[in-house]
């Protein structure tokens, strides 16, 4: 019983890890985290502190908000050190018509000059 008290504990805190590490890649604030997710400010901190354990339910909600599937989250050794752009949709939709223009050409002048190099 112990030890399943101890894995249980562990999978908490990497999930936790995971949760804020992947939050804080995505340039997610806690709010804007907390709106999303449909999560209060005391779950936010207890679930990235490792001591609080959601339900599968929650965790699914999580995982869809960061974009990335929950076994990515559940991974003592994740694979993912950065994000796909689909991150940053929802506020990409939110710009002005000519606010994506611009940034879609600095990305393209961006992305021309990385491979010159």
């Amino acid at each position: 019983m112990a030890a399943e008290l101890k894995q249980c504990q562990s999978i908490s805190k990497v999930f936790g890890e995971n949760v804020r590490r992947y939050r804080e890649l995505a340039h997610i604030s806690r709010f804007q985290f907390k709106a999303e997710a449909m999560l209060d400010d005391r779950q936010i901190r207890d679930i990235e502190n490792g001591t609080h354990n959601p339900t599968l339910l929650t965790m699914e909600r999580i995982a869809d908000t960061l974009c990335i599937p929950l076994s990515e989250l559940l991974s003592e050794t994740p694979e993912h050190t950065t994000f796909s752009l689909s991150v940053y949709q929802q506020g990409f939709n939110r710009l002005s018509p000519s606010m994506q223009s611009l940034l879609l050409s600095i990305m393209r002048d961006f992305m021309s000059n990385d491979e010159i190099e």
